[in-house]
């Protein structure tokens, strides 16, 4: 990258600036800190940091105004007792999407901050070894690449997309960012995982499952006192059946026992039984 002089007199300092997302709180770190925050055109500057005894990467994250963190991009530090202005550093994008996990038809939405007004390259790649290794002991692993997608951040750094959920498949993906000729490192690499349809049903029987088996002695216990309780409700508090073993208990008492239709029936085929007896008899 292009380095200036710094003034007279600072022989043991040196300066880095860059560019990110508007307004963005940016921090470098090991082995030296510092911290600063962004303008409105996503232009930042670590001014007279000191070089540090021990020579180790200078490691530059962004934070943009939705708390999503860039990737750590390291450089290397300056030569000692040089007086350098280290820049331009183009942060990667911040990225993130609305959902992981969605259903074919879904709508996910891809959203993120970067350079003001820049073309932004959005890169998908299907991972066939997840999509089919439920399917095969030993899948194979391949994988291909979609068409990459343009997009343009608006004056406030921000781009957004709804992502294609047409078919059930596995997906990978990043953004980079192209400002004046350059391009900078790839974003975080979000992940897609599209279910079909039919996955509905299933992980709905089991999360209840997951729920059913947490509580099956409670529901076995429940189910036990609930047919018990139904028992005695049917057999000794139905009122038509109080009332027919107290019409039972008054015909006895008064001798005028009531028989029930099978009780009729019965005593018939025992009058029928005892006379074909007495005619074999005869």
């Amino acid at each position: 990258p292009p380095k200036e002089e710094l003034p007279e007199g600072e022989n043991e300092r040196f300066a880095i600036y860059g560019y990110t997302s508007p307004h963005a709180s940016v921090k470098i770190q090991s082995p030296i800190y510092g911290e600063t925050k962004a303008d409105s055109e996503g232009l930042f500057e670590f001014k007279y940091l000191f070089l540090a005894l021990f020579r180790e990467d200078l490691c530059i994250v962004a934070q943009d105004t939705e708390n999503r963190s860039t990737p750590p991009l390291c450089i290397p530090p300056p030569e000692p007792y040089a007086n350098k202005r280290i820049g331009p550093v183009l942060l990667p994008p911040s990225t993130s999407i609305s959902s992981g996990n969605a259903y074919i038809g879904d709508s996910v939405t891809l959203t993120g901050q970067t350079i003001p007004n820049a073309d932004v390259k959005l890169s998908m790649f299907t991972d066939e070894l997840q999509q089919n290794k439920k399917l095969t002991l030993i899948p194979e692993a391949y994988a291909y690449t979609l068409p990459q997608l343009s997009l343009t951040s608006n004056k406030k750094g921000e781009y957004s997309l709804t992502l294609p959920t047409a078919s059930s498949q596995f997906m990978r993906m990043f953004t980079r960012t192209l400002y004046d000729g350059n391009s900078t490192p790839k974003s975080l690499t979000l992940i897609l995982d599209i279910f079909p349809l039919w996955m509905v049903l299933f992980k709905f029987f089991a999360s209840f499952w997951s729920v059913l088996k947490a509580h099956i002695i409670e529901i076995i216990i429940l189910t036990q006192l609930y047919f018990l309780l139904m028992y005695f409700l049917r057999h000794f508090f139905r009122p038509d059946y109080i009332s027919l073993h107290r019409r039972r208990a008054l015909a006895v008492i008064h001798g005028e026992m009531t028989l029930l239709p099978h009780e009729i029936m019965m005593k018939k085929e025992m009058r029928l039984a005892l006379r074909r007896v007495s005619i074999i008899l005869k």
